[in-house]
């Protein structure tokens, strides 16, 4: 499977995996004068977030042996606090504070022991007395398709052919719907024109010639796959 995606000029041959929550901590609401009688959510999700911290910094000194450049981006990923909501007014408890957490993980990590790890840290702040919810927004798996399969040496072939560069096979930073063909064993590939950089945003631009190049590629990859072996 080849999808059209704006892979920067390279072919994404994996994807990292994804395990994305929204983590509410709830308190009790009172008057800053009487918050001995209220219970700060605030303070409750600070401790949380420092667990979750000290959990980041263990998955990220793992490193993908993917290519993907810089090198910084090759550790794991665990970000927090993507969006933060809490309080209603300055001179009330909180009695409730909202944050996400993202965690990616390259190919090479397990979305089931990713999964225990984050409830782990949860589940242990729970027992120590904070009231929280989780709510799970998204998962996905990871996936890899080796440089050397049929269609990535087909692929390369065609890119070098129309770009007269050789192809560069990368880790696609984010999740990817590769990782629903490689699940039922289907090798899957993503590459397009367009700037990876400047996707969804208010500039977002993809140059006509590039257009045209990708538009080759697919055709002359797919009649190589398709024509029979002489």
């Amino acid at each position: 499977m080849l999808l059209p995606e704006p892979t920067s000029g390279v072919v994404w041959n994996a994807n990292r995996g994804a395990i994305s929550l929204r983590i509410t901590v709830k308190g009790k609401p009172a008057h800053v004068g009487l918050q001995h009688l209220g219970r700060n959510a605030f303070e409750a999700m600070l401790g949380v977030a420092g667990r979750l911290t000290d959990l980041k910094r263990e998955v990220e000194r793992q490193e993908t042996g993917f290519t993907i450049e810089p090198a910084a981006a090759r550790r794991s990923i665990l970000m927090l606090g993507g969006r933060v909501e809490g309080g209603s007014n300055y001179n009330l408890v909180p009695g409730e504070c909202v944050f996400t957490v993202d965690r990616r993980m390259n190919p090479e990590e397990d979305l089931d022991e990713a999964r225990r790890q984050l409830f782990d840290v949860l589940d242990a702040a729970r027992d120590d007395g904070v009231d929280l919810e989780v709510e799970v927004i998204q998962e996905g798996r990871s996936s890899g398709t080796p440089a050397d399969d049929d269609l990535a040496r087909a692929l390369a072939a065609n890119i070098e052919e129309v770009t007269g560069a050789p192809a560069r096979f990368e880790l696609c930073p984010g999740l990817l719907e590769i990782r629903f063909y490689a699940e039922r064993g289907v090798p899957a590939l993503a590459y397009g024109p367009g700037l990876l950089s400047v996707s969804h945003g208010p500039n977002e631009f993809v140059k006509l010639e590039d257009v045209y190049q990708a538009a080759a590629v697919y055709a002359l990859t797919v009649a190589d796959l398709l024509t029979e072996p002489r």
